[in-house]
Formats: C-alpha cells, sequence, structure tokens
C-alpha cells in the first residue's frame, strides 16, 4: 500500500556489516542460530565453546557499543537470578555432588542452570544484534519476503507503531499529571497512574477502531510494501549461520 520508513529506537544506524544484509537474510539466520542454540548439548565444551564464539563474532560485526549491548542484556537478569537457584533445588536420585553451608548443591541442578545461562543469554544476545542492525521495518519486511502470513505482519507491524505512541502520550499525561501537584510518594500515588493508563488503554482501543476504518476506506487489503533499497551479501553472517547449524548436526549424528 504505501511505503514506509518507520524507525524504531533499538535500532541503532551504524556502519556495521550486518546493516546492508537483506532483512530476510538475517532474520532467518538469526533464527537459526538461536534454534540451534536452544538444542544444543550443554554437556558438550566444544558445542558450548563454538556457539559462544559464533555469537560473539556476530555482535562483533554489528559494531554495538559495549555499554549498550550489556544496557540491554539486563534483560537476562531474571533468567540468571533464577538459574542460580538451581543447583539447590533441582535433582534427579539425589545426585548430590557437594554441600555448602549446609545446602547441597545437585549435579541435574547445575546442568539446569548451565543450560538456562547458555541458551537464554546468546539466544538475548542474537535477538540484540538483529534489532540493533535491523529496523523493525525492515524485520517485517523481512518476515513478508519469509511469507509469513499477512496477519501475523499486519498485526506485528501495527503494535511496532503504537507502542512508541502510547510511550509518547503516557509521558505526556505524567507530565499533566505533575503540573497539577501529582506527586509520586508511596504505593497510594499509583492509584492515579492505574486510572491513567485504564483510560489510555481504552482511548487506544478506540483509536486503532479508527485508524483500522480508515485505512479499509482507503483501500487497506492487509498487505504493507516497503521502500526498496540495495542489500548486500555478508558471508561472514552466512559462515556463521552454517557454522552453529553443522556443529549441532555433528552432534546430532555421532
Amino acid at each position: 500500500m504505501y511505503p514506509t520508513s518507520h524507525e524504531h529506537h533499538l535500532s541503532l544506524h551504524k556502519n556495521s556489516q550486518l546493516n546492508d544484509v537483506k532483512p530476510q537474510h538475517k532474520v532467518l539466520g538469526c533464527f537459526l542460530i538461536v534454534l540451534s542454540v536452544a538444542f544444543s548439548n550443554v554437556q558438550n565444551i566444544f558445542q558450548i565453546l563454538s556457539h559462544i564464539v559464533i555469537v560473539m563474532y556476530i555482535l562483533y560485526l554489528s559494531k554495538i557499543p559495549l555499554k549498550t549491548y550489556l544496557k540491554r542484556l539486563t534483560l537476562d537478569i531474571p533468567f540468571i537470578l533464577f538459574a542460580l537457584f538451581l543447583p539447590f533445588l533441582s535433582s534427579e536420585n539425589n545426585d548430590k555432588v557437594f554441600e555448602i553451608f549446609s545446602l547441597n548443591i545437585y549435579q541435574t541442578g547445575l546442568n539446569d542452570m548451565l543450560t538456562i545461562l547458555f541458551k537464554a543469554t546468546l539466544g538475548l544476545t542474537i535477538g540484540i544484534v538483529l534489532t540493533a542492525v535491523t529496523s523493525s521495518m525492515e524485520i517485517i519486511y523481512g518476515l513478508q519476503k519469509l511469507k509469513v502470513p499477512n496477519i501475523l505482519i499486519a498485526i506485528m507491524s501495527f503494535t511496532i507503531r503504537y507502542i512508541d505512541v502510547f510511550i509518547d502520550e503516557f509521558k505526556r499525561v505524567r507530565i499533566s499529571m505533575k503540573s497539577r501537584g501529582y506527586l509520586e510518594k508511596g504505593l497510594k500515588s499509583l492509584i492515579p497512574i492505574a486510572f491513567a493508563s485504564g483510560a489510555m488503554l481504552i482511548r487506544g482501543y478506540e483509536r486503532g477502531e479508527r485508524v483500522y476504518l480508515s485505512m479499509i476506506s482507503r483501500g487497506f487489503q492487509g498487505t504493507i510494501e516497503f521502500k526498496s533499497r540495495s542489500y548486500k551479501t555478508s558471508y561472514k553472517f552466512t559462515l556463521c549461520v552454517v557454522s552453529s547449524l553443522v556443529i549441532l548436526g555433528i552432534d546430532k549424528l555421532l
């Protein structure tokens, strides 16, 4: 329908080797690497080290600043905190390894902890890379090229567009509340925020209905067209994807 150049705040727009790779190749490649990591055997040291090297090399190719990467990696903290308790809780046939301060450490729990730390961290890193070197609309474009159903693409596209709209609207609501003397002190001060959030959800629903009807009246049929531009091929990224799959395949075959 209409070309768009909408960008999302997660995209860094740096001159990395991955910026000009075709979006469908990046989306598919990142998905395959995450899939390979998810099915990896954490008890195989070669697999662990190989996937860590591959993911870190892709992170290097993306040219993401270390500070930005670490800041976005904080999403991994809940998984880390959960994993740290597993050696004390998860056991199979009482497979105790050793004891610390009267707390038993189990081998099954250690394996589960390593699994979560390894797979969650590497998977999140790939997600950080993808969103940093690819604008949100390009990700949608890549999914469209990969023949993902149009209804899912449309839902994702509109969701991405209106997340920022809701955030900006909420900021304006908070500014107007503070200008009327609202102070954030204690749990009671969260009640006005809850009422404001509810009102925003209702307004958002009504606004979505109006936008949808206006798009239908202009001939929207569920497909979204994007600005076309020239893309390049990154053999390094392709090699990383293939290497990840080969490493997984070798382990499964042997």
